[in-house]
């Protein structure tokens, strides 16, 4: 069924680009009527993941449940987006809803596609293949370091967009 909802503010994403946007917006704004839409309900502060593939700290420490970063007085719409209309200042969500705003912040962030390479979906997280880029796999960069006695290791700098372009970097100076 689908609904519509007006918000005079809607942002796509509530990573940390998002979830700063909002606070910035409803602390400057009256009556700001802002609307995250974010589908996980689990937010991860990826800039420390650095420090954790480093092994200076853990990984638990970068997960906060999203309801708690919600800024006051911002509706979060647990939901995805599958559309964009911008020629009727509207999106549509996955569960068919249909969102009107007068502004649109998109922030979704960079979906990673370990299968884009082949073989590295199955070897991502085993015998020294890691990325600091994933909750999932962050642990496994710290393991892979420790276990390194001898030999060389490889640190990868792509030259397409990536999350933070200084966290191959950091990596190595750990």
């Amino acid at each position: 069924m689908e609904t519509t909802r007006k918000h005079r503010i809607v942002i796509v994403g509530g990573g940390t680009g998002g979830i700063s946007v909002a606070a910035r917006l409803a602390r400057a704004l009256q009556d700001p009527d802002i609307c995250i839409v974010e589908p996980s309900d689990k937010h991860y502060y990826q800039p420390l993941w650095t420090l954790v593939g480093g092994g200076a700290a853990d990984r638990e420490s970068t997960e906060r449940d999203m309801a708690s970063l919600i800024p006051e007085g911002v509706t979060w719409l647990r939901d995805a987006v599958t559309a964009f209309e911008p020629a009727e200042n509207r999106l549509v969500t996955r569960d068919g809803q249909v969102l009107e705003y007068d502004y649109l912040v998109v922030a979704p962030g960079i979906q990673i596609n370990w299968g884009a390479i082949d073989g590295l979906q199955e070897a991502i997280g085993h015998d020294g293949v890691c990325s600091n880029y994933s909750y999932d796999f962050v642990d496994t960069t710290w393991e892979a370091i420790q276990a390194t006695r001898d030999g060389n290791a490889i640190f990868t700098y792509p030259n397409t967009p990536i999350k933070c372009g200084g966290a191959p970097q950091k990596i190595m100076w750990l």
